[in-house]
């Protein structure tokens, strides 16, 4: 649990030449006893956990402590005292006085600290200046052209430069829906964002278990969005292509195509074949673009053929009714996943455990890592899995893997919400109708997973849970999906208020640039070692890595290459 500095070399808080790490500040703890006590701390994130503890020797003991999380702490003589919760704040100096006299005092500063999110303040005003001065820019030009004298090139050219624009061929990137190409790039800008570390800050990083921040909302919108791309590609391959086998064999190679990209991307950090991690982000969306993409292919309507569901009253469940099929085989994966989840027996563990093992639940499930989860992915793949046990919340835990079994069963629901947005798109025609019906499938899955989560974080049947993408995960982002997509495509396809720019760019090669952050990733001229790095360093570094990529999307865009697999 790194609530205190494992840093035993030089404490900052002590050596005028120390230097801080991100996230840390000092507490000074005045014990006024003639002997010493225990002290104990855990982060407040940490749920139904124990205090860990550490000798305090009589006089004044100088801490390094973590400031990711409140801290609750305590300490023992022979009872349990002074039991109290306070927020530090980065490279703050604070100090707490206790005696068998006073018991214990307020916390109180000593130095105050830095104002850590300043960064993220200063970073989002140059965005706003920069899409303003942008907006300026492109009036400015677009009045100077009104004027014919701003031209000099003679009227014949002109005339028969118009006439070959029109009889050349359209680019591969005018004839796509730029709403989807934007969604799309929002999701794989902030994947580079938030993989190359977020500025180091909490919300731009996974949830240590329970819970959601901007970072776990990447994958799952990433996914969803290829839900509405499966709808498309595959209404107009059937149109093309007479024999649905050769589509869903088109779908196995692109599948086969993502697998071997994200073993040779494991590959990077492997040090023998023994170790090579078999799930992965791309391993899981391969296997649910088949999955979905298959189950479209099989049962997709290329037209209406029932005229009561185009035109009379059963109309308004278009979308629903011509896809009734589908929705079984999908809820029967959701319904497999669940009974899996709560009534396969884990050895030493209790059924339908969603925990981290580790401090949880005061330690006595410290095995139990993932529930059910956790235990098919450590008897199907060994040592072939993400093997990071060491949680900044919960301490050691078992091996668990974000993108294992039961999770790419449970993701598979998140493609599908993308498919089934997708037909909305194509068969309703006024934006109004696909708005509403957007807006209703997020409050509609929105309260669901609310319902199943109580609500709250921890509380709960199935609380919320990127890393073992529970079903109220899985309602959750795609609600948020739903919405987001509502509002991008009233203000970028029907009003056109916004073309979408910069983030379109980056939507047209999403696998792209996806591999090709990871393989630059800590790389020059993408990012660089710093020796004492900050907030400011790390927010300023991991923001011009993503800009970057999106100035190579936008190089690929202007020499109209599009790279599909």
């Amino acid at each position: 649990m790194s609530i205190l500095s494992k840093r035993v070399s030089t404490n900052p808080c002590l050596d005028p030449k120390g230097f801080f790490g991100i996230d840390e500040a000092c507490l000074s703890i005045l014990n006024e006893y003639n002997r010493s006590v225990t002290f104990y701390s855990y982060p407040t994130e940490c749920y139904m956990c124990n205090g860990v503890p550490r000798t305090l020797t009589a006089g004044n003991n100088t801490l390094v402590v973590s400031t990711k999380y409140p801290l609750h702490m305590y300490y023992k003589d022979k009872n349990e005292f002074c039991h109290t919760t306070y927020n530090f704040k980065e490279r703050g100096s604070y100090g707490w006085n206790i005696s068998e006299k006073q018991l214990c005092s307020e916390i109180y500063t000593i130095h105050e600290s830095i104002n850590s999110y300043l960064p993220i303040f200063v970073a989002f005003a140059i965005f706003v200046l920069a899409i303003i001065l942008s907006i300026l820019a492109r009036y400015i030009i677009h009045v100077i052209r009104r004027f014919p004298f701003f031209d000099t090139t003679p009227i014949v050219e002109r005339t028969s430069q118009s006439e070959t624009s029109y009889s050349l061929g359209t680019s591969r990137t005018c004839t796509r829906i730029r709403s989807i190409d934007t969604f799309r790039g929002i999701a794989i800008l902030l994947m580079i964002f938030v993989n190359n570390g977020g500025g180091k800050y909490t919300f731009f990083n996974h949830s240590p278990w329970n819970g959601l921040t901007i970072a776990d909302l990447v994958l799952p919108w990433f996914a969803w969005i290829m839900g509405v791309s499966i709808t498309i590609s595959k209404r107009s391959q059937l149109r093309v292509v007479s024999s649905r086998c050769k589509i869903i064999l088109r779908s196995l190679q692109r599948s086969f195509m993502l697998v071997l990209l994200g073993l040779m991307l494991n590959s990077i950090h492997t040090k023998s074949l023994k170790d090579l991690r078999f799930p992965g982000i791309l391993q899981l969306l391969a296997i649910s673009f088949f999955i979905c993409s298959t189950i479209e292919t099989v049962f997709m309507k290329v037209h209406s053929e029932d005229d009561l569901l185009q035109f009379g009253r059963f109309s308004k469940l278009r979308d629903i009714l011509e896809s009734w099929r589908q929705w079984l085989i999908v809820l029967g994966i959701v319904t497999t996943h669940t009974l899996i989840t709560f009534l396969l027996p884990v050895p030493d563990c209790p059924k339908g455990y969603l925990g981290p093992g580790g401090y949880h639940h005061f330690g006595n499930f410290e095995n139990c890592t993932g529930g059910a989860a956790g235990y098919i992915d450590r008897f199907v793949f060994g040592s072939h899995m993400y093997y990071k046990t060491q949680n900044p919340v919960y301490g050691t835990i078992l091996p668990h893997d974000p993108e294992g079994i039961l999770n790419t069963l449970s993701i598979i629901l998140i493609v599908y919400m993308g498919v089934h947005a997708g037909k909305i798109l194509l068969l309703y025609y006024q934006c109004n109708e696909r708005v509403v019906r957007w807006l209703l499938w997020s409050g509609i899955t929105g309260i669901i997973a609310g319902i199943l989560c109580n609500f709250d974080k921890e509380s709960g049947v199935i609380p919320v849970n990127k890393k073992m993408m529970s079903l109220s995960f899985v309602l959750t982002t795609s609600s948020f999906a739903f919405l987001l997509y509502a509002i991008m495509h009233f203000f970028v396809d029907y009003k056109r208020y916004w073309s979408g720019a910069p983030f379109n760019y980056a939507g047209l090669n999403p696998i792209t640039l996806y591999i090709g952050h990871t393989i630059t990733m800590g790389l020059f001229p993408w990012a660089w070692k710093m020796p004492h790095p900050t907030h400011w360093s790390f927010l300023t570094m991991n923001l011009w890595t993503t800009v970057l990529w999106n100035v190579i999307a936008y190089w690929l865009y202007m020499k109209d290459i599009i790279i599909s697999i």
